[in-house]
């Protein structure tokens, strides 16, 4: 018979099963869990040690980055969208004229004037506007030097995922001692037309007196010669047959003596250019029709400013313009040749045009139109010259306004 102590030891013996089956399980429950937090935990170290790794890795990478971007020659530098310096190398500290441990983090406000600062906030919103390579020249101020250097800037705009401006990557060169060199050579080559001017002028101002003379000269002393012979040719055709003959060949010779020295005076000086500017190139045309055979015509479109040209600029524009008929005359193997005068007093234009052949395919520009390219170059105008096959070639020649030219040559005498 089953007693209550029996009943009560299998039931303590039962609840203590139980209760040691549920601390087992509990145990086992708790076991798999510190296994699966041990797991996790080392799967957490692996990736923990992975992730420190890898930002070793980037560190040094970032590392070595700056540290070739420090030994580049080249100015690099880098900017928030808000125009503040995040990097940038000793190049562009040497161009900037201050460290980058002062500008680190600010927009360099108060290292350069204000007018600079508000044309390199300009560039910088232009260049992110842009989303291109933006490419400029301005100025900066340079503390060390205590002078204004022209750079030229590079930069270009980096946007991130959501197409917002993240970073301008900036380059930037000295251009300052090449835009002095620049400088300096155009005021040599200012200097040079100038000289070059002023040595033609007085060239011309030689052959005009040399004409002069030859005409008051040699011209009348011809003249009076051949009216003696002339007397004596004509007393001596009854009585003196052979010195009459004698001085008719006198004659003959005085005649050419005396077309020699009137064709010397026109080389040097024309006799028209007194005259005005269209009347000597019309005389210019007229004989080079007649030495050459080619029809030659004078288009006048305004000629109420030739009145006003200084007698400088008429010898220079018609022995430009006579520089352009020898090209034509010697090569160009034209019929027609025609002139056209613009004598605006605000711009004086002129052109010469041909129908012939042109000049060969890479031959190269003729000497005589490198020397009217200086020659206009001295005068402040331009020259362009077209070559179509079969249509001849035109010759383009502007001048400014000569009014406005020798104003401007009297300042700088005054100056």
């Amino acid at each position: 018979m089953i007693t209550v102590f029996n009943l009560l030891s299998i039931t303590v013996s039962t609840l203590s099963l139980i209760l040691w089956r549920r601390a087992a399980r509990a145990a086992l429950h708790h076991s798999r869990q510190l296994e699966q937090a041990r797991a996790e935990s080392d799967t957490l170290r692996h990736e923990l040690d992975k992730a420190t790794a890898r930002l070793a890795d980037v560190t040094r990478s970032e590392d070595q980055l700056q540290h070739i971007v420090s030994l580049l020659p080249v100015a690099l530098f880098l900017k928030d969208p808000d125009s503040r310096i995040i990097m940038m190398n000793e190049a562009c500290e040497q161009i900037f004229g201050v460290g980058f441990a002062k500008l680190s983090g600010t927009r360099g406000s108060a290292y350069y004037p204000p007018e600079q600062m508000e044309a390199f906030l300009e560039a910088d919103r232009a260049a992110f506007a842009s989303g291109r390579l933006w490419v400029e020249e301005e100025w900066v101020w340079h503390a060390g030097l205590q002078e204004d250097r022209r750079v030229q800037t590079f930069k270009r705009p980096v946007y991130d995922s959501e197409g917002k401006p993240a970073v301008l990557i900036g380059m930037c060169i000295d251009v300052t001692e090449r835009m002095r060199a620049d400088q300096a050579l155009q005021d040599s080559l200012r200097q040079l037309r100038k000289l070059s001017d002023h040595k033609e002028t007085l060239r011309e101002e030689e052959q005009r007196r040399l004409a002069r003379y030859a005409h008051d000269a040699l011209g009348q002393n011809l003249m009076a010669l051949k009216l003696d012979a002339d007397m004596l040719h004509s007393r001596t055709a009854e009585n003196h047959p052979r010195l009459h003959s004698q001085t008719g060949s006198a004659l003959t010779t005085l005649d050419a003596s005396i077309h020699a020295v009137r064709t010397l005076i026109n080389e040097l000086h024309p006799s028209t250019l007194e005259l005005g500017l269209p009347a000597a190139v019309d005389w210019q045309l007229k004989q080079l029709e007649r030495s050459s055979g080619m029809h030659c015509q004078l288009h006048l479109l305004n000629d109420g400013g030739h009145e006003g040209l200084p007698p400088r600029t008429t010898w220079a524009v018609f022995r430009m313009i006579q520089v352009a008929l020898g090209n034509i005359s010697a090569a160009a193997h034209a019929t027609r040749v025609d002139v056209t005068l613009d004598l605006d007093p605000e711009a004086l234009l002129v052109v010469v045009g041909d129908n012939g052949t042109g000049l060969p395919p890479n031959s190269g520009e003729p000497f005589g139109m490198l020397a009217l390219r200086e020659r206009v170059g001295a005068f402040g105008g331009q020259v362009v010259a077209s070559h179509m096959p079969g249509k001849g070639t035109t010759v383009t020649i502007r001048l400014p306004g000569m009014e406005k030219r020798e104003a401007e040559a009297s300042r700088s005498v005054l100056a």
